[in-house]
C-alpha cells in the first residue's frame, strides 16, 4: 500500500484519521494510541506479512535493551544492542553481495541465501541505533512500551524516513491530541501531503521513462549521443528528488495530520553552492546521523586535516554502502567524499570581494554538475553500464540533434563535423513522447526557483524545529487554512488522481 495508491488515499487514511479524531475528541488518548499502532502494523503488513515479525523482534530487543541502558550505561550493553542491529543489517541487505564477492574472488561457488530486503530496514535500524546510542550518551526518559512502539511503526515515517530522534517525537506522542487545533492539524497536513503527492505521481513519475530507457540502453551496448545521455542522468536527477522529497513531504502531511510534526528532509539541495551545503540540504536526516553517530565518533575535524579528509571520506563510503548492496553505490559514496574533501581544502582561499558573486554562479554549476556525475553511478546496475554513460556524456560518441536543427551545418559547417553532429529524431522521445519530456524544464524550475515545502509552511510550524522563513517576495503567494485554498489543494488532488496511470513504486524503499 503507496502512499500514493487509491486505495491508501481514498480508503485506509480516511478511516484512520476518523476514527483517530473521534478517539481523540472523547479523550481516549491512550486508545488512539493504540489505533495508530494497529494501524501503522496493517500498513507495514500489508507489503509482505513475514516481515511483521522481524519489525517486532527489532523493536521489543531495542525496547529492552534501552531500558538495560538506562538502568546501567555500560559499554558492553551498548555494544550488544548495536550488533544486534548491524547483524540484522548484514543479514538481510548484504548477505547476497558478500557471498557474491567471495565467490567471484576465490571461485568457492557458494550458493547465494536469496534473502528478500525487509522494506524500511534500514530506516529503523538507523533510527534505533540512534536511541540506544543517546539512551548511553545522555540517558532518557522511561518511556512505556507502548509508545516506544508507536515511536518506531508510526507509518507515515516507518517505510522510508524521515530517521527521527527519540527526543523529537515521543514527548509529541506523550502529550498526543492534547492542546492541539485538530482542524488546522488537517488541514496544514492535507496541503502538504497533497503536494507532497503531486511531486510524486505527476512529476517523479512522469519522468522515470526517460533514465529507465537511457540506462538500459546503455547496459545493453548501445552507444548513445551525448544529448540523449544527459536527457537521461538529468531526468534521473529530477526524478530521485521529486520521488523521495515528495515521499517526505508526504509524510510530513501525514504525521500533521496526527498532530505529529516530523523533521524536513530536504531544503531544496539543487540550489547549493558546495557539496558542503548540497548534504546540508539533502536527506538531511541521514545526513545528520552519519555526522552525528559515525562522523563525529570517528574523530570528526579534531585530529588534524588528513585525519578530517579519512573521515569523510569513511562516512561517505558507508553512506554509499547504506543506499545498497552494489559496488556502484560504493563508488558514488567514494565520489562524494572526494568532492567533500575537496571542498573542504578550497574553502582555505580566500576570494577577492568582487568575485563573490561571478563566483557563487560557477560554484553552483561546478556543485550540480558534480552531484550529477556522481548520479550517474547511484543509479547504473553495474560500473559497464555506469562508464557507458560517462562515455556518452562526455561526447565520445557524437552528437544528435532534432531535424528541425539541420539548417546548423549550413551555417557552421565545420562545427558540425568537428563535433561529429548529427541530425535526425532522438531516440529518447519515442521512448517517453515530447509531452513528459516538457516536465525536464518545469522540474528543474521547481528546484531552483520555488519555495520549498518546509519554508513555504514554516509559519505553519509544518516541520518540527524549522525556523519561520519570511518571503517578502514568494514565487507563490502565502498558505492560509481558507475556502479558496481548500480548494486548490482539492483540485490538485483530482488533478492527481486522474493523471495516475500506475503505482510506482518510491525509490528509496529500495534502500
Amino acid at each position: 500500500m503507496l502512499f500514493s495508491s487509491i486505495g491508501f488515499i481514498f480508503g485506509f487514511l480516511p478511516i484512520v484519521l476518523v476514527v483517530f479524531h473521534a478517539l481523540i475528541g472523547r479523550g481516549l488518548r491512550d486508545a488512539a494510541k493504540l489505533w495508530l499502532i494497529a494501524a501503522s502494523i496493517v500498513f507495514y503488513g500489508n507489503f509482505i506479512p513475514i516481515h511483521l515479525l522481524l519489525l517486532a523482534a527489532s523493536t521489543v530487543t531495542n525496547f529492552l535493551v534501552g531500558r538495560r541502558l538506562m538502568a546501567h550505561p555500560t559499554r558492553a550493553m551498548l555494544a550488544l544492542g548495536l550488533i544486534f542491529n548491524l547483524s540484522m543489517l548484514a543479514v538481510f541487505k548484504y548477505a547476497d553481495f558478500v557471498v557474491a564477492n567471495v565467490n567471484a574472488l576465490f571461485a568457492l561457488g557458494l550458493p547465494q541465501p536469496g534473502i528478500v530486503l525487509p522494506l524500511a530496514l534500514s530506516f529503523f535500524t538507523f533510527q534505533k541505533i540512534a536511541y540506544l546510542i543517546d539512551v548511553y550518551r545522555e540517558g532518557a526518559p522511561r518511556y512505556s512500551f507502548f509508545d516506544f512502539v508507536l515511536f518506531v511503526v508510526f507509518f507515515p515515517q516507518l517505510i522510508a524516513g524521515p530517521i527521527v530522534h527519540h527526543r523529537q517525537i515521543m514527548p509529541q506522542i506523550a502529550a498526543l491530541g492534547l492542546d492541539r487545533d485538530r482542524a488546522l492539524d488537517v488541514a496544514v497536513g492535507s496541503t502538504a501531503f497533497v503536494l507532497g503527492l503531486f511531486k510524486k505521481v505527476a512529476i517523479a513519475d512522469s519522468l522515470a521513462i526517460y533514465p529507465d530507457t537511457v540506462f538500459a540502453a546503455a547496459g545493453g551496448g548501445v552507444a548513445l549521443d551525448l544529448v540523449t545521455a544527459w536527457i537521461g542522468v538529468v531526468a534521473f536527477a529530477l526524478q530521485i528528488y521529486f520521488d523521495f522529497s515528495g515521499y517526505s513531504d508526504m509524510a510530513l502531511g501525514l504525521g500533521r495530520m496526527f498532530g505529529i510534526s516530523l523533521p524536513a528532509n530536504f531544503l531544496s539541495p539543487y540550489r547549493a553552492t558546495s557539496i558542503i551545503e548540497f548534504w546540508r540540504r539533502w536527506h538531511m536526516t541521514l545526513s545528520a546521523f552519519l555526522r552525528d553517530y559515525l562522523y563525529v565518533p570517528l574523530g570528526g575535524n579534531r585530529h588534524g586535516t588528513l585525519r578530517r579528509y579519512i573521515n569523510l571520506w569513511i562516512v561517505m563510503l558507508l553512506g554509499g554502502v547504506w543506499h545498497g548492496a552494489n559496488w556502484t553505490f560504493v563508488a558514488w559514496g567514494g565520489l562524494h567524499g572526494l568532492y567533500l574533501s575537496i571542498n573542504h581544502g578550497f574553502r582555505r582561499l580566500t576570494l577577492p570581494v568582487r568575485w563573490a558573486r561571478p563566483w557563487r554562479i560557477v560554484a553552483w554549476a561546478m556543485t550540480l554538475g558534480a552531484v550529477l556525475l556522481a548520479w550517474v553511478f547511484f543509479r547504473a546496475a553495474d560500473f559497464t553500464t555506469a562508464f557507458a554513460m560517462l562515455q556518452a556524456m562526455f561526447g565520445r560518441n557524437g552528437i544528435v540533434l532534432p531535424s528541425a536543427a539541420a539548417p546548423l551545418a549550413a551555417v557552421a559547417p565545420g562545427l558540425v563535423r568537428r563535433l561529429d553532429i548529427s541530425f535526425g529524431g532522438l531516440a529518447i522521445l519515442a521512448a517517453g513522447g515530447p509531452y513528459n519530456l516538457g516536465w525536464l524544464p518545469i522540474a528543474a524550475s521547481i528546484c531552483l526557483l520555488a519555495p520549498n515545502l518546509a519554508d513555504w509552511l514554516s509559519a505553519w510550524q509544518l516541520a518540527i524545529g524549522h525556523p519561520v522563513v519570511e518571503r517578502a517576495t514568494a514565487v507563490v503567494p502565502a498558505w492560509r487554512p481558507d475556502l479558496g485554498w481548500g480548494l486548490v489543494t482539492g483540485l490538485l488532488l483530482a488533478s492527481c488522481v486522474v493523471y495516475q496511470t500506475s503505482a510506482v513504486r518510491f525509490l528509496y524503499f529500495q534502500f
